[in-house]
């Protein structure tokens, strides 16, 4: 199942939340069939007095990690919604942009390398550090489920080949909103559906459906 969306007109729809098998995690309230599509609950809160949960943090269905920067008031709220927190003191604050994960892995931004033993233990996964198409943005031009993962259409053979290994699932390339290679930014899935950006063309799509798994090649 899918939803063509849009957040406040912005087709970015991926800067603003994420999903898991086990929550969706929004800076302010989706829209109500969100949650049908999803299947899952919806956390909605604040990150660093912004409504881009989707940049600002990043998770799987056993917790979520932010930045140390976040406001005091905003990191209660969000220990009231998720067991598990992972606070990570680093100077990079949009770690959304940095991380690509599923229940299965973990791959890292180089930006990121010294914090890779932390989330090891935090998430109990192996994580590995890459770019993707040269970029160190690994979060931002690629979306993982526990079905499948949509790329940047220019990344390197040994980068798919680390990504795949380490999360476990098949990698496919496209792009979003009408040609963008950033896809994390036009897309918000789980295993059960998945949002799409209202710019995002018919083949890219179906190169989405296929990608995550939801359509077989």
């Amino acid at each position: 199942m899918f939803l063509k969306t849009s957040v406040r007109g912005d087709p970015n729809i991926g800067l603003y939340g994420f999903a898991t098998d086990k929550y969706a995690f929004f800076g302010a309230n989706p829209e109500k069939k969100v949650k049908e599509i999803l299947g899952v609950k919806i956390v909605t809160s604040t990150t660093m007095h912004t409504d881009f949960a989707g940049m600002f943090a990043a998770g799987n269905s056993s917790g979520i990690v932010v930045p140390g920067i976040l406001e005091e008031y905003e990191l209660p709220r969000l220990r009231r919604h998720f067991r598990d927190v992972l606070v990570l003191e680093t100077n990079y604050t949009a770690l959304g942009n940095l991380i690509l994960m599923n229940d299965a892995g973990i791959v890292l931004s180089p930006l990121l390398r010294k914090h890779k033993a932390a989330v090891e233990r935090f998430f109990g996964l192996n994580a590995e550090t890459a770019t993707i198409a040269g970029i160190n943005l690994v979060g931002s031009v690629a979306i993982a489920t526990n079905k499948g993962c949509l790329a940047h259409p220019k990344i390197r053979e040994k980068e798919a080949a680390i990504v795949e290994k380490t999360l476990g699932v098949q990698l496919n390339v496209g792009t979003v909103n009408f040609g963008s290679r950033f896809v994390k930014a036009g897309v918000i899935a789980n295993s059960s559906g998945f949002l799409a950006s209202k710019s995002t063309s018919g083949s890219e799509l179906g190169r989405i459906n296929e990608a995550l798994g939801f359509l077989k090649a």
